[in-house]
């Protein structure tokens, strides 16, 4: 059975560039398409699909403000069109990035300009044929009637209803039992279709339902191979993050997150549990990249909103207080600044008063204007009724850090202890708070100042008290260049070292670091006069 196409079909185009929107007007009346209409921006295309249902949408990747990616977010976000409506992006640009991204999200086609009138025309016939030949599932999947489009589908594989589009409706199957969490019979239908290799997504699949059951090695057996397959590489990434993290390796789900975003850095979700594991790990470089990338893939998108503008105002900090470089703590500082003034700018609203000063608080000390920080710290309202799990946490930091500890201290109990704030979180957060926990009740000072404590140990010849706090400082910032250089020099002066410190884990943790580093010039020197087993000052 065919389906004889009506070129009465609506459909919306959204291009910005009047020249594109001359050669598509002509492409499509050429091929017997007359309604249709354009939108020059994403606001307008909204706006059209509030008021209008289309049967296609083709859009350009490359609009001003709001682009075309996160346009089609909006429209999935707020229902604007249904499984029936085809999409079709275009787009000029061809970085691979780019092109994994807008592929996640799973339009119907995707176009790179400049394209032959030809291949537009096979697109949208391909596209609106499908469409019309699958409308009764797509209306019962839009209505969330999960159990009516499983049993149509059923019925529908049992005839061999438009056989060429077999694996398609296999697939849509598949994605819908895990959809209403009916994962027994999942499993089952996934294993059934395991051997026959063309079907590749069948892995993912099964490999879901695995996880379920906490079948990890089994499901990692399945993942493996995929990492090889580009269309499958980036949800068997994904999937190998989940089970790593399940298991509480956060550094191997760490490096699996970090892989997919380079793929594609669009997926904001991905980004936000990078961001969230790179701080657990004490990568607060990744914590700040991710940060970095989140708001800029989430501006003038539907999820931009302030916490984004906080979160990477608090990882400049992190990472600025991580490091001991002056010129990059001070481009940190300054992008800590900034991005709190944007945000001032943008949502002015007065609800994050007090997150925005915190952050300013840390800023202060930052600068090392120590006593200017805890003045605004504890002038700040007592109460945490207003604030959410991630400012207190924020606020507990700062308190630490201008050596408040035992008010620190206090609110990091108050915070584990409160099922409310902590009912919604994600379980890396909470592993975070447990870590912050222990590390902030074994400092008596800030960060920073334990380092410089350290020296002072080491330079009254305190060996092992000084060793055993280099090893503290390198534990929380194993990213800092001088900490490393300090606790290799240490372990090369002392003497009798308690045999429960691991002295060659440590000397080689250092060396990978250091030799990754960029080291400036004193830096460098130092390094090599340690390589040479030659004692040097701290």
């Amino acid at each position: 059975m065919t389906v004889k196409l009506n070129k009465d079909v609506r459909i919306l185009v959204v291009d910005e560039q009047p020249l594109t929107q001359n050669y598509l007007r002509y492409a499509l009346e050429s091929l017997g398409y007359s309604s249709f209409i354009y939108a020059e921006n994403s606001a307008v295309a909204l706006t059209q699909c509030r008021d209008k249902t289309f049967d296609l949408i083709i859009c350009s990747f490359n609009l001003n403000g709001k682009d075309g990616y996160q346009l089609y977010q909006e429209l999935k976000a707020r229902n604007l069109f249904s499984h029936s409506t085809g999409f079709i992006f275009i787009s000029a640009e061809t970085n691979p990035s780019l092109v994994h991204s807008v592929l996640e999200l799973q339009p119907d086609e995707f176009m790179v300009k400049p394209y032959a009138i030809k291949d537009l025309q096979a697109r949208i016939d391909r596209t609106v044929q499908r469409k019309k030949l699958f409308r009764p599932l797509y209306t019962l999947m839009d209505l969330n009637r999960t159990g009516q489009a499983l049993k149509l589908l059923e019925q529908w594989l049992e005839q061999g209803y438009q056989s060429k589009y077999h694996n398609m409706l296999l697939k849509i199957k598949g994605d819908l039992l895990q959809q209403a969490g009916r994962w027994t019979e999942s499993e089952q239908f996934y294993s059934n279709l395991i051997q026959h290799d063309s079907l590749q997504w069948v892995k993912l699949g099964l490999a879901r339902c695995l996880i379920q059951r906490e079948g990890f090695s089994e499901a990692i057996a399945l993942l493996q191979p995929l990492l090889n397959k580009v269309d499958l590489k980036l949800a068997a990434l994904d999937l190998l993050a989940e089970i790593h993290l399940r298991q509480h390796l956060y550094k191997k789900a760490q490096a699996e997150l970090l892989q997919a975003a380079d793929m594609a850095p669009r997926n904001l979700l991905r980004q936000q549990k990078l961001m969230n594991l790179s701080r657990l790990t004490h990568d607060y470089e990744q914590q700040f990249k991710a940060a970095r990338d989140l708001l800029r893939f989430a501006r003038f998108s539907i999820y931009e909103q302030p916490d984004l503008y906080l979160n990477l105002a608090r990882a400049s900090i992190d990472y600025a207080l991580s490091i001991d470089e002056e010129e990059h703590i001070i481009r940190l500082s300054k992008v800590a600044n900034e991005t709190l003034n944007n945000m001032r700018q943008l949502f002015p609203e007065p609800q994050k008063e007090q997150q925005q000063a915190v952050v300013q608080a840390r800023i202060y000390y930052l600068k090392d204007q120590i006593d200017k920080a805890k003045q605004m710290l504890l002038t700040l309202d007592k109460t945490q009724g207003e604030l959410g799990a991630e400012d207190i946490l924020d606020k507990a930091k700062a308190l630490h850090e201008v050596g408040l500890l035992s008010r620190s201290r206090e609110l990091l109990r108050q915070l584990a202890q409160d099922e409310n704030k902590l009912k919604d979180v994600d379980p890396v957060f909470l592993s975070y708070l447990k870590q912050e926990q222990q590390e902030r009740e074994t400092l008596p000072m800030g960060p920073r100042e334990f380092n410089n404590n350290a020296v002072l140990l080491y330079e009254r010849g305190q060996w092992h008290q000084a060793l055993d706090a280099f090893i503290q400082a390198f534990n929380i910032m194993p990213g800092n260049v001088g900490i490393a250089l300090n606790l290799l020099q240490s372990l090369a002066s002392t003497e009798n070292i308690d045999p429960a410190i691991q002295t060659e884990q440590l000397r080689l943790q250092c060396e990978v670091m250091l030799s990754k580093a960029k080291l400036n010039e004193e830096q460098q020197k130092r390094w090599q006069q340690l390589q040479g087993q030659q004692k040097i000052a701290i």
